[in-house]
């Protein structure tokens, strides 16, 4: 029969959903899922959906353009269709873009991490390497964020919080300074302003870290019991971070 497409209560028809990625230019919702589909929704309704070839792990969002990563490489959605699967040569563990969909960063099992130019006109080879950080990570990349400005790509590991500049690649902050997590750092989110970085980790423990004043960390241990799974500043101001600013985490726990 005809599918319901009301999505209210209902998940990917029982499956996990792994991610999810919001367009602030077409206000659609994109949710991946351990079915192998990617679902676009607007408001309550579903309105397209895309079979993966290969189970979904993570998905990014620039302005147009979103990056789904599966187990077997990337597949780029514009405009609900979606490219062939680009196969890589390593086994991607974390993926962002920047807003203007133009650079792909994405990181590896053989932790480097690899930076893409994306094209919009060759649809036979969308993405070109610009790039490749070698040697900042001695443990494979488990999640990466970039700066609201796009200046600054944070990289995390199972210990190490590292900073990169994007204008060259250079080290803000290396492999040896931010590394008081003891488990996988799951994710990573900066404050409006862009002089916080939150990390969160399995270790239940989130740490604040102040890109001014990099030897101060706040600490807030146990946050979540299994794990920390999500991190979201809001409120303040991207200008001057005057205004109140709240973190917002999620956990295995089940609890925000």
């Amino acid at each position: 029969g005809e599918e319901d497409l009301d999505l209210t209560g209902k998940v990917h028809a029982g499956a996990t959903i792994t991610s999810l990625a919001f367009s602030t230019e077409s206000s659609k919702l994109y949710s991946a899922g351990w079915d192998d589909f990617i679902r676009i929704s607007q408001g309550q309704n579903c309105v397209d959906k895309i079979k993966m070839e290969a189970q979904p792990n993570a998905m990014t969002c620039g302005t147009s353009l979103v990056v789904v990563m599966t187990v077997d490489g990337l597949v780029l959605v514009k405009d609900e269709v979606s490219s062939e699967l680009i196969r890589l040569p390593y086994t991607a563990t974390a993926v962002c873009i920047s807003k203007d969909d133009s650079m792909l960063y994405v990181s590896g099992d053989d932790c480097n991490i690899y930076i893409y130019t994306v094209s919009s006109s060759d649809c036979a080879n969308p993405l070109s390497e610009s790039h490749v950080i070698k040697g900042g990570h001695l443990k494979a990349v488990q999640s990466i964020a970039l700066s609201h400005d796009g200046t600054k790509l944070a990289a995390a590991d199972s210990r190490d919080v590292c900073v990169y500049s994007t204008s060259d690649y250079s080290t803000i902050i290396s492999k040896g300074r931010w590394c008081f997590h003891t488990q996988r750092i799951a994710c990573l989110t900066w404050s409006p302003d862009d002089s916080v970085l939150a990390s969160g980790g399995n270790d239940d423990d989130i740490f604040l870290w102040n890109i001014q004043k990099k030897m101060r960390r706040i600490h807030y241990r146990f946050a979540h019991r299994g794990g920390i799974t999500g991190l979201r500043f809001v409120g303040g101001n991207a200008t001057d971070g005057s205004g109140d600013m709240m973190l917002v985490s999620a956990g295995n726990d089940g609890c925000l």
